[in-house]
């Protein structure tokens, strides 16, 4: 039987369990980390993961705690960036990643998630520019050259990219159209690889990030055609935009954390801190500049609402080229 006593008892119970739910924050994260922290980024060794490999190690020698950084790619971007905002929301496992399939997969693919409600943008820290680059041995030497190369044989040309909906993806699709030539989109699992396709003259052209570029280019391995910025970049100033040929074509991409929603905030706001702290370090932004990144830095309602900026203007890119997920 339910007695006074009992019934005393449920409501001291229920209590003292809204009280926990009312604080979380003061309860589970004051010992905040007590045990390794997981990066999953969702994609095979590339660019977002050369920058968290260069906070992870600062990460760890100021907290005294492992940071371990775990490649999961596939479809995207999407399938490891599912893994977070579906994980355990108590800082410990976290997504670093490029603004991919955050901004663009979720624009033309069918995701598991919803990257505004699912996950909780902490901070965006560096942002990156893409340059147009072909195989050094492909004739090509400027974006009319490739042009006049693809209305010669319609059809046949390609340009390789990091996945659907990737930047390498849109950026070589509005080309196609706005200069009215057929080119085929030639998929793979990341960066890296879209770029050995270039070195290995299997495709065309790629969109690719100037800091995995950067270093071919000087080697003379591939030609640079253009930046995907609204301006030259200060790593390639004698490029021009692709702007500057093809109006409104301007792709840049931001790397950034992201945690799983309903993380406390007191541990988002160590996270930040601890983030923001490395940013600004010297060594850190040196390293960053030579393999071809800028530091930035934005956090929280500004973070959120560059997210939100971003699916409204590739959602209009998508429809403007006519792109569909293949």
């Amino acid at each position: 039987m339910f007695s006074k006593r009992n019934f005393h008892f449920a409501i001291a119970s229920g209590t003292i369990l809204v009280w926990l739910v009312a604080f979380p924050s003061s309860l589970f994260s004051q010992d905040y980390p007590s045990r390794a922290i997981h990066f999953i980024t969702p994609f095979p060794p590339g660019p977002a993961d050369v920058v968290i490999r260069l906070y992870a190690p600062k990460m760890s020698q100021d907290w005294g705690q492992p940071a371990i950084i775990e490649n999961r790619p596939g479809a995207t971007g999407t399938i490891g960036t599912n893994a977070v905002a579906q994980a355990t929301p108590d800082g410990y496992t976290l997504l670093f990643t490029v603004d991919l399939p955050i901004t663009m997969a979720p624009n033309l693919l069918k995701v598991a998630y919803d990257p505004q409600r699912d996950l909780f943008p902490i901070a965006a820290v560096v942002e990156g520019q893409n340059v147009v680059v072909v195989n050094a041995k492909s004739g090509i030497h400027s974006l009319a050259e490739l042009v006049a190369a693809a209305k010669a044989k319609p059809g046949v040309l390609t340009y390789s990219s990091a996945g659907n909906g990737s930047p390498g993806h849109l950026c070589g699709a509005m080309i196609a159209k706005q200069a009215g030539i057929d080119m085929i989109h030639v998929p793979y699992t990341g960066a890296g690889a879209s770029m050995n396709a270039i070195l290995a003259g299997d495709v065309t052209m790629f969109c690719a990030p100037i800091g995995q570029a950067l270093g071919f280019i000087r080697a003379g391995n591939v030609v640079p055609l253009g930046v995907a910025g609204p301006e030259p970049s200060p790593l390639l100033p004698e490029v021009a935009p692709l702007s500057a040929t093809f109006p409104g074509l301007a792709l840049s991409n931001w790397f950034g954390l992201l945690a799983p929603s309903k993380t406390p905030d007191a541990i988002v706001g160590k996270l930040r801190d601890e983030f923001q702290k490395i940013s600004a370090d010297p060594d850190i932004k040196m390293k960053l500049a030579a393999v071809g990144f800028q530091t930035e830095w934005l956090e929280g309602p500004e973070f959120s609402k560059r997210i939100a900026d971003d699916l409204v203007k590739i959602r209009s890119f998508i429809a403007t080229a006519n792109i569909h997920a293949e």
